[in-house]
């Protein structure tokens, strides 16, 4: 959980630094919901920029919620599946399955767990192995 609220703040820290205008725009009266599908419309659209800024701002704003925080980075793994940034993909998809991992059984839903890997499986081999192997480093 620590880990999450680091995240987050440094996520909070990016958006304001970066003048990220996107995410100001998006009105503040929306639910994490409605910052989803937005953001699944968007994808749906060809619009991954924007989907990309619903869901960080579905991440600032509910991510204190493990399972909001969770459906999140999700949607972004697979966002970034589909714009083929695997290296983002990855690390998004790795930390849903770390947090399942880190999480006693039956506590979060585990479909995202799932979904998240057969994400992972669609990244290129070569590419994987190579992920995995500096992941690995840098557990040790």
């Amino acid at each position: 959980m620590k880990k999450i609220l680091a995240l987050l703040t440094v996520l909070t820290a990016l958006s304001i630094f970066t003048g990220c205008s996107s995410t100001k725009e998006i009105p503040t009266d929306l639910t994490c919901a409605q910052l989803f599908q937005k953001g699944q419309n968007a994808y749906s659209n060809g619009y991954y920029d924007t989907a990309e800024q619903y869901y960080l701002t579905a991440i600032i704003r509910y991510g204190t919620d493990t399972q909001n925080y969770i459906e999140g980075r999700y949607e972004l793994g697979h966002l970034y599946i589909k714009t083929k940034k695997y290296k983002k993909a990855f690390d998004n998809l790795m930390e849903v399955i770390d947090i399942f991992d880190g999480t006693p059984a039956g506590v979060l839903q585990g479909s995202y767990k799932k979904l998240a890997n057969i994400e992972l499986k669609k990244i290129p081999e070569a590419k994987l192995k190579e992920f995995q192997a500096a992941r690995n480093k840098a557990a040790n």
